[in-house]
């Protein structure tokens, strides 16, 4: 009597096991995605400041650009009005 109860038990003690296996599956794909994406985030934000850094640089250039503009700009209309730029 007492193997079969164990026979009887041994298909619920094998589903156990296998639904044990198959969670920690189940884990293991939900890490590997979190993990990804974590990588993915991080390059993200690398390139995010990368890119800041990019346009902070361009809008110095473009305002030293417009002063040098300006400065010409400002010579050439005293040449043309013939009158003496006032001493900075």
């Amino acid at each position: 009597m007492l193997a079969l109860g164990a026979l009887l038990l041994l298909p619920v003690a094998l589903v156990a096991a296998a639904a044990e296996g198959i969670a920690k599956v189940s884990d293991w794909v939900a890490d590997r995605r979190n993990e990804r994406a974590a990588g993915e985030e991080r390059e993200l934000d690398r390139k995010a400041t990368e890119l800041r850094a990019t346009i902070f640089s361009l809008a110095e250039q473009l305002n030293a650009d417009g002063l040098e503009a300006r400065k010409a700009l400002i010579r050439e209309s005293y040449l043309a009005s013939g009158q003496v730029p006032p001493k900075e």
